[in-house]
């Protein structure tokens, strides 16, 4: 799956562009605040339908207009299509701004939920190491997300989850007598173990796969040197057991043995919900023991994986889009991940301040393109 174009109308800095692009690997350089950035988000708003970088799809309209448009043409297995997006802020009762957004695939309108099916797309933004660094609400985003984009039954299961765990939460808050909380939480907690349960097993069996990819990609850029491994932390499993029917028992024996906690708490304490997962490199944990370009290697690892998973799951390699991969990398590193992509043949997306990090060789391979206010042109 590759871009051969795009056009962008009134979109961030963008008032009018078009773009044809190179099926292997497309090098955007320029100074900060151009729109490299901006262009990557495009890419992935017309495979994916959202933003990596805002929830909030009216900050995509330039702000002197109250319209933007998105077309891009895709060729999927020899097959070309047309997905064009438009967004329009229509001002309703007490000066509240609404957006539309109207998704459409070769003319015709279709749902989000059919764009992510057709296409797939894997990012990569300094954001990301965030992932690592961060919260652990920040990691399960990350694992749902990927696991999403390729086992659709998840998304159901988890937007089920959070809707149950919504009903028990508030039970928990409701002032009344605990026998009566009781009695309204046994509707509710085999509901609760069952799809909880379902998403334990996805994830650890996820990470499992994610995990075996990612470690080969950290093997080859640093020549054998780092050794990654994910570690999955739940607060229903002492042991990663990966049968369903056990996960939920023992879900089950939890619940049950720290409920009375729960009531005084008046939250549901346990559950994938407050799950984790941390990244390590030979034997350290890297988020408190790993420099910068080992931690920027480690979400590149995973991020490579992501790619091959969708391949091996999809049959089709999705477009990968790198927002400044090559700072904070030493040149060996950055070496091995060219050729590591190159090789690959998948259609990349790479910004950079300037071309110092890129060898001809990688260059005659690919297209680059000087973005400056909002303007791109081939160099």
């Amino acid at each position: 799956m590759y871009f051969n174009k795009i056009r962008l109308i009134n979109y961030r800095n963008f008032l009018n562009i078009s773009i044809d692009f190179n099926p292997n690997l497309n090098i955007f350089i320029g100074g900060n605040a151009q729109g490299k950035t901006n262009l990557l988000e495009a890419l992935n708003l017309i495979v994916q339908g959202t933003s990596y970088r805002t929830n909030d799809d009216k900050q995509l309209i330039n702000w002197n207009n109250k319209t933007s448009y998105l077309s891009g043409e895709i060729n999927k297995n020899n097959e070309n299509f047309r997905v064009n997006i438009s967004l329009e802020k229509k001002i309703e009762e007490l000066n509240k701004i609404k957006l539309i957004k109207i998704i459409k695939i070769n003319q015709h309108i279709q749902r989000k939920s059919f764009l992510n099916k057709e296409f797939k797309g894997v990012v990569f933004s300094p954001e990301h190491l965030q992932i690592i660094k961060g919260s652990p609400s920040l990691r399960r985003k990350f694992l749902d997300e990927q696991i999403t984009q390729i086992y659709p039954l998840y998304h159901r299961y988890l937007l089920d989850y959070y809707r149950i765990l919504g009903h028990r939460n508030n039970i928990f808050k409701k002032n009344g007598n605990t026998k009566e909380l009781k009695e309204n939480l046994l509707i509710w907690d085999p509901r609760l173990i069952e799809r909880g349960s379902f998403l334990i097993l996805t994830r650890i069996k996820f990470l499992k796969k994610i995990n075996y990819l990612a470690d080969k990609f950290q093997q080859e850029v640093t020549k054998g040197k780092e050794n990654l491994k994910l570690i999955y932390q739940s607060n229903v499993l002492e042991d990663h057991k990966e049968e369903i029917a056990l996960i939920s028992e023992t879900f089950k024996d939890k619940i049950k043995k720290y409920k009375e906690r729960e009531i005084k708490c008046k939250t549901t304490l346990y559950g994938p919900h407050r799950d984790d997962f941390l990244v390590y490199l030979n034997k350290d944990n890297v988020a408190f023991y790993g420099s910068q370009g080992q931690q920027r290697t480690s979400i590149l690892s995973l991020k490579l994986a992501e790619v091959d998973l969708i391949k091996e799951r999809e049959g089709i390699c999705p477009i990968f889009l790198l927002d400044d991969v090559m700072s904070e990398l030493d040149e060996e590193r950055r070496h091995f991940l060219l050729e590591l992509i190159i090789n690959k043949k998948v259609q990349t997306f790479i910004t950079s301040i300037n071309l110092n990090y890129f060898n001809s060789n990688i260059m005659e391979k690919g297209k680059i393109f000087k973005v400056e206010e909002g303007k791109a042109s081939v160099l």
